[in-house]
């Protein structure tokens, strides 16, 4: 991590004034290093799922403390009402859209991909094609669709301005989503992470992008078990991946469902401090069911992933060898989001997806609350922001990560001022190409609370 810029002033209270003023972090998350995976053979999901390891005792928490939402919890739903006449951009107020592509020749323009639903919005297996990051998720017939392609490595997230609240008992977090799947190589997960230590673009470390795990989560994946889908799902603590002792690996939803484009299933995840589960409770059916080591953490950001690794590659043609469907792009489909209880907080997102040497400033469509923190993806060396036009500048601070490799896209999380409603970026170009930085959101939580959960 590159060490701040010296502030010379005459008093200690200068220096306090204008570190009011500016954008100035309050700590400096550490990163561990470690070499990325080149292929996709290397130690999947699924082999390391087929052992039994042991499960560590709870992990202490450590100093650092977050505040946690204190509105009343309720139930969210997200229904994604709208019926357009033509496949219509996903812009919502209410949750952040991630949408990256590892390839340099794709940042401005996405590989084609006929994505489902046709121009009209026709149903299945009529299609449509798309190129533009605005519309890989996309609205028709009352739900939503996210769609990719990503020859290197690419992935879409989609995130609630809600937490998941399991501080008093077990919560539900579920939703609606097509079956019908048409690569290996193209699959859909689920992340719970700590507020403070969310990434913008998790990742298991094994893969060839971005930069690892987070500090602490729960992942729940979809794979695959002799060419059929079924789901394993792992605590990350202190970013080492533990895969959960126990769990139903041996069936995927093909033996006891026919896949289905049109038709959209409802997957539950059940989660307390001390137990989960996750299945399809129309058909009884449940990868996990299982007690877990007491979470030192109670409530947590849900990230939905669409991730594609070059979902033409021969090997992805695994998945339903006996319908011969395999080998392309898959549209999911996604239907009435649950989380039961649900804590909300403050999502503002920019006025534009990216920002470079070009066009180097955001607005947000209000002030930030007070214990705001900016939330990006970005690549570049010693990128930095300014909350008052260029008067002062702070360094752009890392989120604590599993890894840190240059020629990746890496996780941002810092606090800024209450009241910044501009934000200006720059920075310095990397070996492969230009700085960039793209996703940008502002986050905060109530700033009465007084918990200390991580």
């Amino acid at each position: 991590m590159r060490g701040y810029y010296s502030i010379v002033a005459a008093s200690w209270l200068v220096i306090a004034t204008l570190a009011l003023a500016a954008c100035v972090p309050q700590s400096l998350p550490t990163t561990q290093q470690h070499t990325p995976a080149d292929t996709f053979s290397a130690a999947t999901p699924a082999t390391a799922a087929n052992s039994q390891p042991t499960l560590p005792t709870r992990v202490a928490a450590d100093e650092r403390s977050a505040p946690t939402a204190t509105q009343a919890p309720h139930t969210f739903v997200e229904t994604f009402s709208g019926s357009p006449t033509n496949p219509q951009p996903w812009h919502p107020d209410n949750w952040d859209v991630t949408v990256h592509s590892r390839d340099i020749a794709t940042w401005d323009t996405l590989e084609p991909i006929h994505a489902a639903h046709g121009s009209d919005c026709g149903a299945p297996p009529a299609s449509h094609m798309i190129t533009s990051y605005a519309d890989t998720v996309f609205l028709c017939r009352d739900h939503l669709m996210t769609a990719m392609r990503a020859e290197g490595y690419g992935v879409i997230y989609l995130t609630p301005n809600q937490l998941v609240d399991f501080s008093n008992d077990e919560a539900v977090i579920s939703w609606d989503m097509s079956t019908a799947r048409a690569s290996g190589r193209d699959w859909v997960d689920l992340w719970i992470t700590p507020y403070q230590e969310n990434l913008q673009l998790p990742l298991e470390d094994w893969l060839p992008d971005l930069d690892g795990e987070p500090r602490n989560a729960i992942h729940v994946r979809m794979d695959l078990t002799n060419g059929d889908t079924m789901f394993t799902t792992s605590i990350i603590r202190n970013f080492e991946t533990i895969k959960i002792p126990g769990q139903n690996l041996a069936a995927g939803y093909e033996s006891f469902l026919t896949p289905d484009a049109k038709r959209r299933d409802t997957f539950e995840l059940r989660l307390s401090r001390g137990h989960i589960r996750f299945g399809m409770p129309a058909y009884n059916f449940y990868w996990i069911d299982s007690a877990i080591p007491e979470l030192d953490w109670s409530q947590g950001v849900i990230q939905f992933g669409h991730h594609s690794y070059n979902p033409t590659k021969d090997d992805g043609c695994s998945i339903n060898q006996t319908a011969k469907t395999g080998c392309a792009p898959t549209t999911w489909h996604w239907d009435n989001v649950s989380i039961n209880p649900a804590a909300p907080f403050t999502l503002l997102r920019a006025d534009q997806r990216v920002v470079d040497a070009e066009v180097a400033q955001i607005h947000f469509p209000s002030p930030a609350p007070a214990n705001a923190q900016l939330r990006f993806a970005g690549i570049g060396n010693q990128l930095e922001i300014s909350c008052d036009s260029g008067k002062t500048w702070q360094p752009a601070v890392r989120q604590a990560q599993k890894k840190s490799v240059e020629e990746h896209f890496s996780s941002y999380w810092m606090p800024i001022p209450a009241g910044t409603q501009t934000i200006q970026f720059r920075g310095l170009d990397w070996w492969g190409g230009a700085w960039v930085a793209r996703d940008i959101s502002i986050w905060a939580l109530d700033p009465a609370s007084s918990a200390s959960l991580r």
